[in-house]
């Protein structure tokens, strides 16, 4: 019989309706001694099962369900299954991968019922990332899975510094399954990409590109015909490259990365594009001043800053760097012209972000009118009873 975590009166409405996530203060007690990483079950104060995860006794989130079936055994066969069910619908469903679109989220984490689990697919390869000590304790099943699923050659794992110092398990970043260059190499529109691997040279942003954005580029790309085009945050240069290939005449992409902004220029030139797409290093708060104080305007700006509130405790700050910045950003957006604002921070709701907008806006003395709210592309799903999971917001307006 397996450990079973007990919840107090009070904390059973949420997990019921479907939030997978077990706080700490939500747990009476244990039966059982479960070691970290270990399968338990979850009951309510009159002992009905919820569901089955697993064990992290030094997280904040004790339990991340897997499962509501109580006779389901999250055992080798429960997680192949799971991969493979995620692969299957995103074919289905979403046509993933494509001729045009060969990168890609496999999984989701608990937006795909794997809470604990990331996966991206780069065309023949996968970056994989465990986020809790019982995926990690599963390693070799999940790998073998994801190579399966996803058809590719070379698998690398990623770490996160957060998740391990949490969980208490070490990751050696780097290939972990088959062998090959030291490149994730994919295509995205029109766009041919490569980007560092895992544990190599410029690697570490996350599980290696943001493939949350896919669809807001795409939406970009088709405002940019003929523009000028600041990508601020660029990263590699999601956004300005496939506005670039779009027909925007004019690119200028602003990282305060050397790595990065050297391997979107690297880009740029393998898709013909180095003639129109410009990078510039710096820290984008001072770049946006300068420019605008040299009188710059574009047709289209995007900033897509990291996560400014990790907590909801950082909120009211976040809340003020990000009227800053949508300020910053207003004031070079030409009459008439578009402002792409992103945020990834899921404590940051789309209406808290949305009057950070409206205010930045208003700073520079314009208005801010609202053509679309957007999330994240369809591969990075999140269930209907967990708002965390809905944590990217990109909000497209007109400036007057």
């Amino acid at each position: 019989m397996i450990p079973s975590v007990h919840l107090r009166p009070g904390f059973v409405q949420p997990v019921w309706a479907g939030h997978p996530w077990v706080f700490a203060q939500a747990i009476a007690r244990t039966t059982g001694t479960p070691a970290p990483g270990d399968e338990v079950s979850v009951v309510d104060p009159e002992g009905k099962t919820l569901g089955r995860g697993f064990w992290s006794p030094e997280s904040a989130i004790p339990v991340r369900l897997l499962t509501r079936d109580a006779g389901v055994a999250l055992d080798a066969a429960f997680l192949q299954a799971r991969i493979e069910e995620a692969a299957r619908w995103r074919r289905a469903l979403l046509g993933l991968p494509s001729p045009d679109n060969t990168g890609y989220r496999l999984v989701n984490a608990d937006g795909d019922a794997l809470p604990g689990l990331t996966v991206d697919v780069f065309g023949d390869a996968a970056s994989v990332q465990f986020g809790t000590i019982g995926m990690k304790r599963r390693a070799d099943v999940i790998l073998d899975a994801v190579t399966r699923a996803a058809g590719v050659t070379r698998v690398y794992e990623v770490g996160s510094d957060r998740h391990q110092q949490r969980e208490g398990f070490t990751v050696t970043e780097g290939i972990v399954r088959g062998e090959g260059p030291p490149l994730l190499s994919f295509t995205e529109g029109d766009v041919r990409f490569s980007v560092a691997a895992p544990g190599s040279a410029g690697g570490g942003q996350k599980t290696g590109y943001y493939f949350d954005q896919r669809e807001n580029r795409a939406a970009v790309a088709a405002l940019a015909s003929g523009g000028r085009v600041l990508d601020a945050f660029s990263y590699v240069g999601g956004f300005g490259l496939a506005a670039a290939k779009a027909g925007a005449r004019e690119v200028v992409c602003v990282d305060s990365s050397a790595s990065a902004l050297a391997a979107g220029q690297r880009i740029a030139e393998d898709n013909g594009l180095a003639d129109r797409v410009a990078y510039k290093k710096g820290d984008v708060r001072d770049v946006l001043g300068e420019l605008g104080r040299a009188g710059e305007r574009f047709d289209v700006v995007v900033i897509d800053p990291p996560k400014l509130a990790h907590s909801a405790r950082e909120v009211e700050k976040a809340m003020a760097n990000y009227r800053r910045l949508n300020a910053g950003a207003a004031q070079l957006v030409r009459d008439g012209g578009v402002l792409v604002t992103c945020s990834c921070s899921g404590s940051v709701t789309a209406d808290t972000f949305l009057r950070a907008v409206a205010l930045g806006a208003r700073d520079m003395g314009r208005a801010a009118q609202v053509i679309a709210v957007r999330g994240a592309a369809g591969d990075h799903p999140s269930m209907a009873a967990f708002p965390e999971g809905r944590y990217l917001k990109c909000v497209i307006a007109r400036l007057a």
